[in-house]
């Protein structure tokens, strides 16, 4: 039998305590595009994901796997100003970033959420409050036709093996590389927003996003998602041109009393028209928007932001 094109990218891993490494950011991106296009075997999936797992991802082979998956974007997916990722869904707090990138829609940014569907009892992801809230969710054909601000575009629209692999985690019992890549994903030249749950990849993301020259702001959000939670300071990394900035929103307080008690739509749609007052809500949905608002126009500047978003929240349209 003829040795397979993927087994010498396996054996990187797989050597043993002291001689595994971890890939190049070239050797990622040509595993990654062979696995994109079926040219591997379920046993080499399960041994990449897992050594990788075991061993940990590196800067290089985020951006390399990155690099692969970014050339599956649909048509019209260029001609954003801002993609979104939404991977880890939410389980306490309504999706306060939703009504962020509504806001930025406002301020005449064109944003696209990209994300899973739901996979973990318990939480409700952005196709879901798309739904609730009347947002359109798009399939790839529809993409290049919208004329909106603001979509979702699921993840298997990209390719669907992306959602199959994010399904892995309830085979393998632990969560895979993958779920790290998809975060970092954008098409040529658009900025990107991504949450985190751990504040050891932050660094790790902002890296790979500097080593492919892309715009990108990194935090450890609420929940996981890109969702700034006003009662703990907020460090973000912000990638511009390459160069990696950091950008601290101090909480004003350590506890809002109006905090919302569950995922509930609702709260989100009441906040919006004014029905509701949260000032958790509210400063959640103004520095998320900030955060984003800074990656788009390239500057640090997140005083500036702030107050360019409050402005714009406002003097929202209530509908």
């Amino acid at each position: 039998m003829s040795k397979h094109a993927l087994a010498d990218y396996v054996r990187i891993l797989a050597r043993g305590k002291n001689a595994s490494r971890n890939m190049t950011r070239e050797e990622a991106r040509f595993t990654m595009s062979e696995m994109l296009a079926g040219r591997y075997r379920p046993e080499q999936l399960g041994a990449i994901f897992m050594l990788l797992r075991v061993l940990e991802e590196s800067a290089d082979e985020i951006a390399g796997f990155s690099e692969a998956i970014n050339e599956y974007w649909p048509e019209g997916s260029e001609k954003f100003d801002l993609v979104w990722s939404s991977y880890a869904g939410k389980r306490r707090q309504p999706m306060w970033w939703v009504l962020s990138a509504r806001l930025l829609t406002e301020m005449g940014y064109r944003i696209l959420v990209h994300g899973t569907l739901a996979h973990t009892e318990g939480r409700k992801y952005a196709h879901e409050v798309f739904s609730d809230l009347g947002l359109p969710a798009l399939t790839r054909d529809e993409l290049p036709l919208f004329t909106g601000k603001l979509a979702y575009l699921p993840v298997s629209e990209i390719n669907p093996i992306l959602q199959e692999w994010l399904g892995l985690k309830s085979v393998l019992g632990v969560r895979s590389p993958i779920n790290t890549v998809l975060k970092t994903i954008a098409p040529n030249d658009t900025p990107s927003v991504q949450g985190i749950f751990h504040p050891t990849y932050r660094q790790m993301h902002a890296d790979a996003a500097a080593m492919c020259n892309e715009s990108a702001a990194v935090i450890k959000g609420e929940g996981g998602e890109f969702e700034v939670n006003p009662e703990r300071t907020c460090v973000a990394s912000v990638v511009i041109s390459g160069g990696i900035h950091e950008i601290r929103i101090a909480n004003d307080q350590s506890h809002y009393a109006d905090k919302a008690d569950s995922v509930d739509s609702e709260w989100l749609k009441d906040l919006w028209s004014s029905k509701l007052e949260s000032e958790y809500g509210e400063a959640a949905v103004i520095r998320t928007a900030a955060l984003a608002w800074c990656v788009i126009n390239e500057t640090s500047d997140i005083e500036l932001a702030i107050e360019k978003c409050r402005h714009a929240w406002h003097n929202r349209a209530q509908q």
